[in-house]
């Protein structure tokens, strides 16, 4: 759909690098998304020539969605929108920097994965902290909580079991333009219940989908695990040319 060239700002190497970290997710044929993100590459090279920690900067994006979740309980949705932004930037400029200046670690990796829940749930806990006098308001956040957590816990859960999983759509890029995106839906001035009421629609909408798409990676990773218990049913091919479901699950 998008063309994708070669970064102008940068070398082969980081566009190589960019393409296989987008590779396998729905962004990997959009133009403006590699460029963006070799953008913030290219910035965490110099971040991390002058010494700037790629700990402090996931340790920086937990305190900003903190404060976004602050900023989301007050009703501050386009302040709350910024700042998850911010700490957005702060997420992909922390792998920039320890690839930049070597300093990747397993820790390092485990730290991030920690903060990126935790990133994830402030501004949904803000929200609830909002909503709180209505329930169904309550429940739907909480909803798109637990759902956002789901769909990033099959994902790991899955890979870590050796699963290879096709490109899915709700992964943590998605769920969090739908998040900013429905912050910003609450800065709109359209009087003074619709804004708030269209985020909750944003919110909403994100959980269900992020639901939606648990149930497609279970079952990606169901399909995948099995061919990795029975080999040869790889080789068993219908007659519509598909390849036929083991015939036994592994125990």
């Amino acid at each position: 759909m998008f063309g994708v060239g070669p970064f102008s700002f940068e070398s082969s190497a980081t566009a190589d690098y960019v393409d296989r970290r987008l590779r396998g997710t729905i962004w990997q044929n959009v133009a403006v998304a590699h460029s963006l993100y070799g953008y913030c590459l290219a910035l965490g090279k110099r971040l991390g020539q002058i010494g700037v920690s790629p700990n402090a900067l996931t340790y920086t994006s937990l305190v900003i969605a903190g404060l976004a979740g602050l900023a989301a309980a007050l009703g501050h949705f386009a302040s709350a929108a910024l700042l998850l932004a911010l700490s957005g930037v702060c997420d992909i400029l922390d792998g920039a920097v320890a690839r930049a200046s070597s300093r990747a670690t397993r820790f390092g990796a485990l730290l991030d994965s920690t903060v990126d829940r935790l990133s994830d749930a402030f501004p949904l806990l803000g929200l609830i902290v909002y909503y709180a006098n209505s329930r169904v308001a309550v429940a739907l956040a909480a909803f798109a909580m637990l759902s956002s957590f789901a769909v990033s816990y099959v994902r790991a859960r899955a890979e870590a079991l050796g699963a290879e999983l096709p490109p899915l759509f709700m992964r943590r890029a998605e769920r969090f333009i739908f998040l900013t995106a429905s912050l910003l839906l609450g800065a709109l001035p359209l009087g003074p219940t619709l804004p708030s009421r269209l985020t909750l629609v944003g919110v909403a909408l994100m959980g269900l989908l992020s639901a939606v798409g648990t149930v497609i990676a279970l079952k990606a990773a169901q399909r995948a695990l099995d061919s990795r218990a029975n080999p040869s049913a790889e080789r068993r091919v219908a007659k519509n040319g598909r390849p036929l479901r083991p015939a036994s699950r592994a125990p």
